[in-house]
């Protein structure tokens, strides 16, 4: 992973973006891309686009309440793989817990299941891609370690909006959208 190569958030689309997934393809020495945003349909073409042979996995499934049951789950997770395969991390966003707004810092700091899980995949030999919902999710640590950050916003069309926003409409126990600001 290399923090040199990309030290800002890509909009999904353009044509750096675009390099970026190619060059993932063939590069050796890429392990990581983040996926940041809400727009799971982009996402789902980009994978698409870099690899047939995608392995997902939820992290839902992988994450606990319990520390060290986090990290034995990750454990048999990289355990299990034989590195030839594009790794698809779902939901990201559990690594990341609750942001409860007390607090003035507009820092994000990585949990330690995120570090653990990071320095399992910069270990690793497989490719990795990262998704997360929530763009304010992108920590500090995870920006530096990975390729990049490739963020998918809306559709910009007014149709295509329409059509966004009804199909992310959430009602009875969805929990709304955190409020953790962005860092500047």
């Amino acid at each position: 992973m290399n923090s040199s190569k990309h030290k800002k958030r890509i909009p999904a689309g353009s044509k750096e973006a675009n390099d970026i997934s190619n060059n993932f393809k063939s590069d050796s020495s890429g392990k990581l891309l983040v996926f940041a945003g809400k727009n799971r349909s982009d996402k789902k073409r980009y994978v698409d686009k870099l690899s047939k042979s995608v392995k997902k996995i939820d992290l839902r499934d992988i994450v606990s309440t319990v520390e060290e049951e986090t990290y034995e789950n990750i454990e048999a997770l990289f355990n299990s793989f034989d590195g030839d395969n594009l790794i698809y991390l779902e939901n990201g966003d559990v690594l990341n817990g609750e942001y409860t707004g007390n607090t003035y810092s507009f820092r994000r700091y990585a949990t330690p299941q995120e570090k653990f899980l990071l320095k399992k995949i910069e270990e690793s030999k497989g490719k990795f891609i990262l998704d997360l919902l929530d763009e304010a999710n992108v920590t500090n640590r995870l920006e530096r370690i990975s390729d990049a950050v490739i963020t998918f916003h809306a559709p910009e069309g007014g149709l295509g909006r329409l059509f966004w926003n009804l199909k992310n409409v959430s009602v009875h126990g969805h929990t709304f959208e955190n409020k953790r600001p962005l860092k500047k």
